[in-house]
């Protein structure tokens, strides 16, 4: 573990200020504790997570916090000499439930040593090589020293035949373009996995997962048997292998090599975090783990006692920005009780008045009964027109039985014959010959020959 300290002497003697920062890490957990100029009711919490990574102010001065290696937006960066810095962003909120100008937003960072990242594996019970023993006593040598620093009853050196484990050393890399830790959704980014492990020891990646950093919200990326779930969102992982330490000296089958197994692929993120968190799962095999045809099934990665080793979890975080979707984080923020002006460059603006917004259901039902009313007035004016025509054709009929009536009567009903004969010569004369017999009153009557049996096509009427 390892520890650092510092003060702010940017703000005000009015306003909180945090006087020391201590910090401690390990592989698993990142903890820290922060003295504080007085006392301090408010919260403490991983940005972007202030319900799950958070601690309460006690009204005391100092104030502490631990939050795994693994989550709450915890971002693992390798260093050039061998070890690991952990960095997360934590907020100090002066009051439990408002956000004010006066809190303090601070990147806390911790570095982990080598020896540290080293973890212990069992031998098969083969002799190593001069240079895998020059390691275990320069290991153990270090152990030994950290362990003389405070006093104990009865210290006694170690031996070389003490460390009967090698210690490998497995982390993975997640970054955009140059290692940048913020990309924004639709750019190109690295997920990386390196093992430092004996020429002996086989490594396949299996089991990568995308996480919200809570374990909430998972999306599966690379199977158990190591093969990609969809190649669009994750693509096949590519392999190199070269020796761990260049040097003169020939390389033996049990000496140190750098695995790597690298894709590239579109950044996305959860709807709901900022950050995104990749965890990936290393298999360790005695001898080479078998090869498997992704395009094979059946195919299962099937290991027996002499053949696994071990396995073990790597992590990393990455920051992710959508600019087209910064509204819907905000409305995430307000629950949270989140000053609007954080986002004021990426919040779209609004609708004004007179936009009206209808869901998916409403709009559905809006369109059902638009529809329906359609459908009645086509099926009313339908019916109204066959309606129309039926009575057409009905006075047509009428007043041709009525004509043909008064012709068979015409000795018995003179002035009926004379009347519709008269009706009948207003509808159907022409104009000539209703100006020519004018002085008189006389028509012209055309009659169909199923009403006139005669020879005669039409008779006169007067």
């Amino acid at each position: 573990t390892t520890s650092s300290s510092s003060s702010s002497n940017t703000a005000t003697s009015s306003s909180m200020q945090i006087q020391t920062l201590q910090v401690n890490c390990t592989r698993e957990l990142l903890e820290m504790q922060l003295t504080l100029n007085r006392n301090f009711r408010g919260l403490l919490y991983a940005k972007d997570f202030p319900l799950e990574c958070r601690a309460r102010g006690q009204d005391a001065a100092q104030i502490a916090l631990r939050v795994p290696t693994s989550g709450c937006g915890v971002r693992a960066e390798p260093l050039e000499n061998g070890g690991m810095e952990y960095t997360v962003r934590i907020m100090l909120q002066t009051a439990q439930k408002l956000r004010q100008s006066t809190d303090i937003l601070r990147t806390v960072r911790c570095q982990l040593p080598a020896q540290a990242m080293g973890m212990p594996l069992p031998l098969t019970g083969r002799d190593r090589n001069a240079r895998m023993r020059a390691l275990a006593v320069a290991a153990a040598a270090t152990a030994f020293s950290a362990s003389t620093a405070t006093p104990s009853p009865s210290p006694s050196p170690p031996t070389p035949h003490h460390m009967e484990t090698p210690r490998v050393r497995i982390w993975l890399e997640l970054g955009g373009p140059n290692g940048s830790g913020s990309v924004e959704v639709g750019v190109a980014t690295t997920l990386t996995v390196r093992a430092i492990v004996p020429g002996t020891i086989g490594v396949r990646v299996v089991d990568c997962a995308a996480l919200d950093g809570l374990g909430e919200s998972t999306q599966q990326l690379l199977d158990a048997r190591g093969c990609p779930i969809d190649e669009q969102v994750m693509p096949a992982l590519h392999t190199r292998l070269k020796p761990a330490e260049e040097g003169w000296s020939k390389q033996h089958e049990e000496d140190l090599v750098e695995r790597t197994f690298m894709a590239t692929f579109a950044a996305f993120k959860f709807p709901d975090r900022e950050r995104l968190h990749v965890s990936c799962g290393v298999q360790l095999c005695k001898g080479k783990c078998p090869k498997l045809n992704c395009r094979l099934a059946e195919q299962q990665l099937q290991l027996n006692a002499d053949q696994h080793l071990a396995r073990i979890e790597v992590f990393n975080s990455l920051a992710v920005t959508a600019p087209q979707i910064e509204v819907d984080r905000l409305r995430y923020d307000r629950r949270y009780n989140m000053s609007v002006e954080d986002y004021v460059p990426h919040v779209r603006p609004l609708g004004g008045e007179g936009t009206l917004c209808l869901s998916i259901s409403k709009l559905a039902i809006s369109f059902c009964i638009l529809g329906s009313i359609f459908l009645i007035a086509v099926i009313v004016a339908i019916f109204s027109l066959i309606r129309t025509r039926r009575r057409q054709q009905q006075g047509r009929c009428s007043g041709l039985g009525l004509s043909g009536a008064g012709t068979a009567t015409s000795t018995s009903n003179s002035s009926s014959r004379l009347h519709r004969a008269e009706i009948c010569t207003s509808m159907f004369s022409s104009s000539s010959e209703s100006a020519q017999s004018a002085p008189r009153f006389a028509g012209k009557f055309l009659m169909p020959l199923p009403y006139y049996p005669t020879n005669l096509p039409y008779g006169r009427v007067y």
